[in-house]
């Protein structure tokens, strides 16, 4: 879960940039996944490599998602990155949309999609205001991605939306009370001298500017505003900003970060603290 925030300016005189035109800046040069490829020229290998350390990494995200179960059916997914998981929705038989708010992963999902022979309809689109019209989609699926536009309630309000009756909601969100939470706290809070709460230091420190991070009891609440009276299906495990599995980014190079990572308790993550502090938040709920 560490990372770096992007860190963007206007020119002088200009007006602040949006927090949303911030994230839509950070992951347009950053696009989630992409770095897990490597320097690889050839473009299936590339594309191979960021979907086998996915699922090895998230490698509880395909029984959640539950790929196989989908065809036939119209599915929606939001936040697209390199198109991983869109490309495993295309495979399974869905009849598969999605929209990211960046062109760079539109343009990653399309040379996918072309590479395998694969039919999709990805577009830029913002996930608090869907181009889709009510009651349209089987399942909303969304793996990391809501907790990041700035406006939560309003993208779930839209997922409900767009959602038949009876369509299910699938989403991962980031777990507040987690290991990762408190390692960026540890870093930019207590090391770092500086007086944040463990939310400021996650909207400061990792990923794209203001991500945000929610209880148990956030989650009930937020889903339970755009979906009253049914059942929530949570739960949480161990990521790869828990253990400190994930490829570091440039930011966290050099000796200090190197031996951070080799020598990180990650037995004592496992088998003491488990899955109750995992940053991984997965939510289900039906229409």
């Amino acid at each position: 879960m560490i990372d770096t925030a992007a860190d963007v300016t206007t020119t002088t005189g200009a007006p602040p940039l949006s927090l949303k035109e911030r994230v839509r800046l950070h992951w347009e040069g950053d696009t989630c996944g992409a770095r897990y490829g490597g320097d690889v020229a050839d473009r299936l290998a590339f594309f191979e490599q960021i979907e086998r350390t996915r699922y090895e990494q998230d490698y509880m995200l395909r029984d959640f998602a539950r790929f196989d179960s989908a065809k036939g059916k119209r599915v929606l997914e939001v936040g697209l990155g390199t198109g991983t998981d869109f490309i495993q929705w295309a495979r399974a038989g869905a009849e598969i949309h999605g929209v990211d708010l960046t062109e760079a992963s539109i343009a990653y999902v399309n040379e996918r999609l072309e590479l395998y022979g694969l039919n999709g309809h990805p577009r830029v689109g913002d996930a608090e205001a869907l181009p889709y019209p009510d009651n349209h989609f089987d399942v909303y699926y969304s793996w990391g991605v809501l907790h990041h536009t700035p406006d939560m309630p309003k993208a779930i309000a839209e997922a409900q939306r767009v959602l038949k009756p009876g369509g299910e909601l699938r989403i991962m969100l980031y777990h507040a009370r987690s290991v990762g939470s408190f390692l960026v706290w540890l870093r930019y809070g207590l090391l770092g001298g500086r007086l944040l709460t463990l939310r400021q230091a996650v909207a400061d420190n990792v990923e794209s500017p203001g991500t945000q991070v929610v209880t148990m009891d956030d989650t009930r609440r937020l889903i339970g505003s755009a979906f009253p009276g049914r059942p929530v299906e949570l739960s949480t495990f161990l990521g790869a900003g828990d253990l400190l599995t994930q490829i570091p980014s440039a930011k966290y190079q050099g000796p200090f970060w190197r031996a951070v990572f080799r020598f990180y308790p990650r037995w004592f993550v496992r088998s003491v603290l488990g899955h109750r502090f995992g940053t991984v938040l997965t939510v289900r709920v039906t229409k």
